[in-house]
């Protein structure tokens, strides 16, 4: 019985020592994280440049892996110069127009006897001005914090350069690394670790790789949309349409619904439902037949009651960046879980999520 109680007491050290340990370097790990990440992400474009041609020689590794910083360091600095301020002013504009709105709509509640009698009721009305009076300093100030945000991650160079240098040395040296590091262990158990970290890789490679994809089209398409409407919060809608399309499950469904709404505020009578038609088609091309066909390959498969559980999880521990990872991770989880137990038994994977 001592015993037990001993090696319960270590193991309960062990786990507040290793909670201890995670909570004064979580700013370092999630560093570390977020470099895997951007590394699995910009592996399938490095690999791309990889095979051009240049006379009998391919592009050598380390010419791919600068090329693809220095196009993602561009662009990020055109988003930063020229996408984001601009976008800023437009939702400041649009939280001054807010009181206008509301003044308009209080004519016409006026004029309709049944909303009338609603408004006497529960004083619509005058909830939605208070609201709408408050809106331009909300949205004011969530723009600011854009624009500080944005500032922050320039003034941060040191994270900044850490995790793009730690991103250029896993693209350049990850495998190596990890072939070196399973190659010390017995045969079976190196070629377990192999195929787990190759599966694993694999998924989460997918699974940036396609979401970025997924995301820059989904903001495309919402530009183009928009422009063709004539609609001047085009670019800040199409922003917000890809950021939000990165959030797993739910994001570009709220994307969508903001964007009708700014429709219906902002916009002419018809634009909000003809936005809500094509965006329902869209969506349904993506998820039904786009998503899988873009997946196919990464073999991505994670039950959607455990997606939605991860995602729950993810977001609670580590805000939006817990959100974006928790699927890949579960379906690492999954991977571990399938070649320690399962692999052997001949047991049904579970389905991909849609």
């Amino acid at each position: 019985m001592a015993k037990v109680v001993l090696v319960a007491l270590a193991c309960a050290a062990l786990a507040v020592l290793l909670a201890i340990a995670v909570l004064h370097t979580r700013t370092t790990l999630r560093w570390i994280v977020t470099a895997i990440f951007l590394a699995l992400a910009f592996d399938p474009a490095v690999g791309l440049i990889e095979r051009i041609r240049v006379g009998r020689r391919h592009v050598p590794r380390i010419a791919a892996v600068l090329s693809v910083l220095a196009v993602f360091l561009a662009g990020f600095g055109f988003l930063v110069l020229h996408v984001i301020p601009p976008t800023i002013s437009n939702i400041e504009g649009l939280a001054k127009k807010a009181p206008t709105y509301v003044s308009d709509f209080e004519s016409w509640a006026e004029e309709n006897q049944q909303f009338q009698e609603l408004n006497q009721k529960y004083d619509l009305t005058d909830k939605l001005s208070e609201q709408a009076s408050s809106l331009p300093s909300k949205l004011g100030g969530a723009a600011s914090r854009l624009g500080n945000a944005t500032v922050s991650v320039l003034e941060h160079l040191l994270a900044a350069v850490t995790i793009l240098t730690l991103t250029v040395f896993l693209l350049l040296e990850g495998a190596g690394m990890f072939e070196r590091g399973t190659g010390r262990l017995p045969s079976p158990q190196r070629e377990r670790f192999r195929r787990i970290g190759h599966r694993i890789a694999a998924v989460v490679r997918s699974y940036v790789s396609v979401n970025l994809l997924l995301a820059i089209a989904a903001g495309l398409f919402t530009f183009a949309f928009l422009e063709i409407e004539g609609f001047h919060l085009a670019l800040a809608m199409a922003l917000l349409v890809a950021f939000l399309d990165l959030i797993p499950l739910i994001g570009l469904t709220v994307g969508g619904v903001l964007v009708a709404a700014v429709l219906a505020i902002d916009g002419r009578p018809y634009d909000a439902a003809v936005w809500l038609a094509v965006f329902l088609a869209y969506q349904q091309l993506q998820d039904r037949v786009v998503q899988p066909l873009m997946y196919r390959g990464g073999a991505l498969k994670v039950n959607p009651v455990v997606a939605i559980v991860a995602v729950l999880i993810g977001a609670n521990l580590a805000g939006v960046l817990g959100a974006l990872i928790a699927i890949p991770t579960a379906a690492s989880l999954g991977v571990v879980l399938d070649e320690l137990f399962f692999k052997d038994s001949g047991a049904p994977e579970p389905e991909p999520a849609e």
